[in-house]
C-alpha cells in the first residue's frame, strides 16, 4: 500500500499548503537551469582555456558533444531504474554529486584528453543521472501538464540570461580554473543537494496528479483513448516515421551547436569577451519567450504547420549574422535573440511530432526508435559547427550548414503525409508489448 494511505502520520509531503508537483517542477527547472548552463559555461571558458593551453575549437567542443552522445549510451541502462520508487532520488543525488566531482578536476586539467575525459565522458554520465527530474513531471501533472513542462524546460534560457555575465566577471577576477570550481560550487546547490527532495509520483506520498483533492484509494477510471494509435512496428513500416527521423535529426543540428558556438562567433568578428558574452542574455530572454509563443500556436494550429513555420523562420534567421558587417558592433548581438527564438522553441516542439502522428499509446517506444538520431546530432552541433570553423577559418561555412539542416527538416515536414490508420488485425500481443 501506498504512503500516505494508512492510518499514520501523513507525509510532510501532503501537508505543504500547495502541490508537491510544484517541487518537482522547480527542481527540473534547477537541472535545466545547470545542465543546459554548461554548455554556456564552456563556451565562456573556452576562450580563456584556449589562450591559456593552446587548444583549438574543434578540440574543445568534441567534449561537450561527447557529453550528449555519453548521456545517449547511459540513458537505456538508468531509465528503468528511474520508475522504482526510491530509484530517481538516488540516481540524481549520485549524479549531482559526479557532476561536483567532475566540476573540481576540471579546474586542474593541463591536456586536452583529461578535459574530454571529465567534462565529455564523467559528466555526460552524471548529466543522464539527473534527467529524471525532468523526466517525472508527466507522472505529477495531467491537465496542467504544459504548463508544467514549459515552466521546468525554461531553466535552460534563464541560464543564458543570467550565467553569462556572472562567468565572465568571474573569469576576470578569479580566473577559469577558480570558475570551474564555483561551477563545482553552483553543481552542489542546484544539482545535488535539491535532489534529496524528488518523489518518483504524487502516490508515494499520498497525493494524486495536479494536486486533486480525492482520496489516492478512491477508484478512479482511467479514460478511453478515441485516437488511432501505431505500436512501433507498424510505425516502423511507414515512410512517414523515417522521414520524420531525418527532419528531426537535421533541424536540431543548429539547435545546441549555435549556442555553444556563439559566444566564440562574435570574438571572431572583433568584440572583447565581455561584449560577446551579452549576446547569451538576448538569447536567453528569446528562447524563454519562444517556448511560451509557439507553445501558444502548437495549442491553436496543426503542430505540421507551427513546425513549417518554426524551420521557415530557422533557415533564414540562423545564416542572417552574415548579412551584417563585421564593422557593426554591438546591434549585432541581437542575433543572439534570432537564435534564441529558433532554439527554444525547436527542443520542446520537437517532442511532440510522434505523438501528433502516431497517437499517444506507445509514443515511448516509438520515439525511443525515432530520437536517437535527433540526439546524436543534437549533441553533435557544436562540435560540427567547430570543425567546420576550425577548417575554414571562419564560422560562416559551419551557419550555412546548419541552414542547411534546417531548410532539410522544413522540405521533410512540408512533404510528409499522416500515416494510414493501424489495421485493426495487429496482434495485440505487439500492442501491450509497446505501450
Amino acid at each position: 500500500m501506498k504512503q500516505g494511505t494508512t492510518d499514520g502520520p501523513a507525509p510532510w509531503q501532503r501537508r505543504m499548503p500547495f502541490f508537491y508537483g510544484w517541487v518537482i517542477v522547480v527542481i527540473a527547472l534547477f537541472t535545466t537551469f545547470f545542465g543546459i548552463g554548461l554548455t554556456w559555461a564552456a563556451s565562456i571558458f573556452a576562450i580563456p582555456m584556449k589562450e591559456d593551453l593552446g587548444w583549438g575549437n574543434s578540440a574543445f567542443f568534441f567534449a561537450l558533444s561527447l557529453r550528449g552522445w555519453t548521456g545517449i549510451v547511459v540513458a537505456p541502462f538508468v531509465g528503468p531504474y528511474m520508475d522504482r520508487e526510491h530509484g530517481i532520488r538516488l540516481l540524481a543525488l549520485l549524479g549531482g554529486l559526479t557532476n561536483v566531482a567532475s566540476l573540481l578536476l576540471i579546474s586542474f586539467v593541463q591536456s586536452e584528453l583529461q578535459f574530454v575525459l571529465l567534462f565529455g565522458v564523467v559528466g555526460g554520465i552524471a548529466q543522464s543521472l539527473q534527467m529524471g527530474a525532468t523526466v517525472i513531471i508527466p507522472k505529477w501533472f495531467v491537465r496542467r501538464r504544459g504548463m508544467a513542462v514549459s515552466l521546468a524546460s525554461a531553466g535552460g534560457g534563464l541560464a543564458a540570461f543570467v550565467l553569462p555575465a556572472i562567468l565572465v566577471a568571474i573569469d576576470h577576477a578569479l580566473g577559469w580554473r577558480s570558475g570551474w570550481l564555483v561551477l563545482a560550487l553552483l553543481a552542489f546547490v542546484f544539482s545535488a543537494f535539491p535532489a534529496i527532495f524528488l518523489r518518483r509520483e504524487p502516490e508515494d506520498v499520498g497525493l494524486l496528479p495536479d494536486g486533486d483533492g480525492r482520496r489516492p484509494e478512491d477508484p478512479v477510471m482511467p479514460p478511453q483513448r478515441t485516437e488511432a494509435s501505431f505500436t512501433r512496428t507498424e510505425a516502423m513500416h511507414t515512410r512517414t516515421f523515417w522521414i520524420l527521423t531525418v527532419a528531426v535529426a537535421f533541424g536540431a543540428l543548429a539547435a545546441n551547436g549555435m549556442p555553444a558556438n556563439l559566444t566564440n562567433l562574435f570574438v571572431d568578428r572583433g568584440m572583447d569577451l565581455d561584449t560577446a558574452a551579452t549576446a547569451l542574455v538576448f538569447y536567453g530572454v528569446a528562447s524563454i519567450g519562444a517556448k511560451f509563443f509557439w507553445g501558444w500556436l502548437a495549442n491553436r494550429f496543426e503542430l505540421r504547420f507551427v513546425l513549417l513555420l518554426l524551420t521557415a523562420y530557422g533557415a533564414l534567421a540562423i545564416p542572417a549574422i552574415l548579412l551584417v558587417p563585421s564593422s557593426v558592433g554591438s546591434p549585432a548581438l541581437a542575433y543572439g535573440a534570432l537564435v534564441g527564438f529558433y532554439v527554444g522553441a525547436y527542443i520542446p516542439l520537437h517532442f511532440l511530432v510522434w505523438a501528433a502522428y502516431f497517437g499517444r499509446a506507445h509514443v515511448g517506444a516509438i520515439s525511443g526508435v525515432g530520437r536517437p538520431l535527433g540526439a546524436m546530432t543534437l549533441a553533435g552541433g557544436p562540435f560540427v559547427i567547430a570543425l567546420a570553423r576550425d577548417a575554414s577559418g571562419t564560422y560562416a561555412s559551419g551557419l550555412l550548414l546548419a541552414a542547411a539542416g534546417i531548410a532539410l527538416a522544413f522540405a521533410c515536414l512540408y512533404f510528409v503525409q499522416p500515416p494510414r490508420r493501424p489495421k485493426p488485425e495487429i496482434d495485440r500481443k505487439e500492442r501491450l508489448s509497446t505501450v
